[in-house]
């Protein structure tokens, strides 16, 4: 019943909302795993050449030992399913969510 209750305030049921992608830097090869969110990370878009892009996420990365920037653009369909990434000074490895 606690639980219940407490599913309700958002930072109990939060984790139920979190993506998680990895990228790898191109430099020194450090994968790095960010996490996600679809109530401030998500972008709505609208593009009449590709109907089934719905989101696009944006991410500035920075590794824990390594300090180049890497920049992740994903994008995602209405049902949050992948349909592409571009990174900039890195590799796209994964994107699941938990």
């Amino acid at each position: 019943m606690i639980r219940e209750i407490l599913k309700k305030f958002s930072f109990f049921g939060e984790t139920k909302k979190a993506f998680y992608a990895t990228v790898r830097c191109k430099d020194c090869g450090e994968e790095v795993k960010i996490r996600i969110k679809r109530s401030s990370d998500f972008q709505i878009v609208y593009d009449s050449s590709n109907p089934s892009h719905c989101y696009t996420v944006k991410k500035e990365i920075i590794g824990k030992d390594c300090f180049n920037l890497m920049e992740l653009t994903l994008a995602l369909t209405r049902n949050t399913r992948f349909l592409f990434a571009d990174v900039k000074g890195g590799e796209f490895i994964t994107f699941d969510r938990e």
